[in-house]
């Protein structure tokens, strides 16, 4: 299916005024870019199985892991998510610079583009312009509950239109620090894989640094994009929702321990802009950023 099929079921006129491209250089850009942003370190994951038990990992690969899981989690959720995407707060140049690079190192895309989905993800939840419902693909309802998890957790990645980042995402192009995590994604996607093999190597030598490239750098990268997704995928079909939802999103328990209260989604939902949400006691994101407050890094939470 390609990304054009979506003009069989909405005019193009409409597509046009949501901001969506469906074909032209920058959408096989895009999916170019998402192909090797996930097969990279998906073969690098793969990797451990094939070579195992060389690959088998140290206490010592399990801490650089565990470092590295939560710089990107901070990265995804606090950086591209409630920074970048809803401006939940303000920060220090620096943090913003820092908030920037951890983000951009999830190989889950240029702040822009990931900036510009999740901003039209909002605009049109569980709608048959929404990038990523399991309730919609391409702008028709899917064959199956299945194939419609399916495309929502991953593959709408390769055959969803383009989100026009020049609509969506204007006041990241815009800065020159996001920018320039932007133009230089794919170097700081490098340097994300590279910082934990070049720790294993300060701390075991080289084979603890093929250990750390492998688990604390493809595998934490391949790992977070299946936790992300399943917020796309599962958060928008089962949990719980809090009473003012206005549509699919789901609050679940597993998700929010793993990525610090992302998964409260259907609260997020019902308040998008927020910058902590409840239960306040489980979102260890909020936790965080009210430190960064108190330090006087972070302020008018929103």
């Amino acid at each position: 299916m390609s990304a054009a099929s979506i003009e069989r079921a909405i005019p193009r006129a409409e597509l046009e005024r949501a901001g969506v491209l469906t074909s032209g250089p920058a959408v096989t850009a895009n999916q170019v870019l998402n192909a090797w942003s996930i097969l990279l370190p998906l073969a690098g994951s793969l990797w451990i199985l094939v070579d195992w038990p060389r690959t088998a990992p140290t206490a010592t690969t399990g801490a650089v892991f565990a470092v590295f899981f939560v710089l990107q989690v901070i990265g995804i959720g606090i950086g591209l998510h409630r920074y970048f995407t809803h401006r939940a707060f303000e920060t220090t140049r620096w943090l913003h610079a820092v908030l920037g690079v951890l983000g951009s190192a999830a190989f889950q895309g240029p702040i822009d583009r990931w900036v510009a989905d999740h901003r039209r993800h909002h605009r049109y939840t569980d709608g048959p312009l929404d990038p990523h419902s399991p309730h919609w693909m391409n702008g028709e309802r899917p064959g199956s509950r299945w194939l419609g998890l399916v495309n929502a957790h991953m593959t709408w990645l390769f055959v969803c239109p383009l989100t026009d980042p020049d609509r969506y995402a204007a006041d990241v192009r815009r800065d020159p620090i996001s920018s320039w995590c932007c133009r230089h994604y794919a170097a700081l996607c490098a340097a994300s894989v590279a910082a934990p093999a070049a720790v294993g190597l300060a701390m075991g030598g080289p084979h603890e640094a093929m250990l750390c490239f492998f688990w604390a750098g493809c595998l934490r990268v391949s790992l977070l994009h299946q936790i992300t997704w399943s917020i796309n995928s599962i958060g928008h079909s089962f949990g719980r929702q809090v009473p003012d939802c206005p549509d699919e999103s789901r609050d679940i328990g597993i998700f929010s321990l793993l990525l610090f209260g992302e998964g409260y989604h259907s609260y997020h939902h019902a308040h998008p802009n927020v910058a902590i949400n409840e239960p306040t006691h489980l979102d260890l994101g909020g936790f965080i950023l009210r430190g960064l407050r108190r330090l006087g890094w972070v302020w008018n939470l929103r």
